[in-house]
């Protein structure tokens, strides 16, 4: 995401991958089992990228994430990350230090569909002049964004595939409406994923996707066209899960991100490509 300004995360992307994961697809039946189930998840990342975009440079990050079920629709959940470094730019002007918070409201309106309502915070490690860190600012000065989210998973229907269309309905997301980057209306930048779950031999899970940015006028996606659609975000996460208790489970991970865009001038000729290894502690209950 955006920074000057920016944030999630990991995408799959962070925050939406969590959002997706976060959520217990139930029948009616199982809402009291549900109801006051909850899962805690430590994240310990080489890097952190989402959607195609490296934010905080290429330093380790922690996220702690999680989720706890009102019932068999409803859940709350909250995504953080950090890289540990406190300055927001080094001495070559790129981004550093890095940190997000997002806060969670999903409703899953039957075991296909789930609507999300992500809100980010992403406020600078230091002082950065002409940025706010106020929250609950969501003006073109602001580091808050908030993401409207339709996730379709299809797995209880058989087919391992999974589609998501996001859009930002609020915070720093305004159109440049000239050519001194003033921001003018808000852009409503939406982003669509689509991918698929493929169980390989010995218990190893892959998960090829692709993410296209439709409109990107705000300039939200950094390594993205401005005035054109883009795949942003077309890659593979390879994942093998180690139970380590009855509740407790460590999935390792590898995901390989490919950036197609190149019309940019920041941008290398053949786009970016990033490689990001980690590995997951979950905790359910």
């Amino acid at each position: 995401m955006k920074k000057s300004f920016l944030i999630f995360a990991f995408a799959l992307t962070s925050s939406m991958t969590f959002a997706q994961e976060a959520v217990k697809n139930t029948t009616a039946a199982d809402d009291e089992s549900v109801k006051g189930t909850w899962d805690v998840n430590l994240d310990l990342a080489s890097r952190y990228i989402w959607r195609g975009q490296s934010w905080g440079g290429n330093y380790p990050v922690a996220q702690l994430y999680g989720a706890y079920n009102l019932s068999n629709k409803w859940s709350l959940g909250l995504w953080t990350t950090h890289n540990f470094k406190k300055e927001y730019y080094d001495e070559n002007g790129t981004t550093k230090g890095y940190q997000e918070i997002d806060f969670i409201v999903n409703y899953a309106v039957n075991d296909i569909l789930t609507i999300s309502l992500q809100d980010y915070y992403w406020p600078s490690t230091d002082r950065q002049e002409g940025v706010s860190n106020n929250f609950f600012n969501y003006g073109n000065d602001s580091s808050q964004t908030i993401d409207l989210m339709f996730m379709f998973n299809f797995t209880e229907r058989g087919l391992p595939l999974w589609f998501t269309s996001s859009t930002f309905i609020a915070g720093n997301d305004f159109k440049y409406k000239d050519e001194f980057d003033e921001k003018g209306k808000q852009n409503y930048t939406t982003y669509m994923e689509l991918g698929y779950d493929i169980k390989a031999p010995f218990g190893v899970s892959l998960a090829p996707f692709f993410g296209l940015v439709l409109n990107n006028k705000a300039r939200y996606y950094n390594y993205a066209d401005y005035d054109k659609p883009s795949f942003v975000n077309l890659g593979c996460k390879v994942s093998k899960e180690f139970k380590l208790s009855e509740s407790v489970v460590m999935p390792v991970w590898l995901n390989y991100t490919y950036n197609a865009a190149d019309a940019m001038e920041n941008l290398q000729p053949l786009g970016h490509q990033f490689l990001v290894a980690g590995v997951t502690f979950s905790l359910s209950k």
